[in-house]
């Protein structure tokens, strides 16, 4: 929005900048600028639901993984 909205910005993990007419300054130092609020849905809804299933899937192959791991420990170990 404004030239007073830069530091909150660049300290969040993801900084989002609406244009407006109060400057340029926050949407220079944001990591997704958009014109209008509307647009803001789409990245929350569409975009976190991928981040999401990916965070997802992650964690499904992180059990998977130290599950193996420990199933052939305790293999070898008896």
């Amino acid at each position: 929005d404004g030239a007073n909205d830069v530091n909150m910005i660049k300290t969040a993990d993801i900084g989002v900048g609406i244009s407006g007419q109060e400057g340029m300054q926050a949407v220079m130092s944001s990591d997704f600028a958009f014109a209008q609020f509307r647009y803001l849905q789409r990245l929350l809804l569409v975009h976190g639901r991928w981040s999401y299933i990916r965070m997802c899937k992650f964690l499904r192959y992180f059990f998977f993984k130290n599950f193996a791991f420990t199933l052939v420990h305790f293999w070898y170990s008896f």
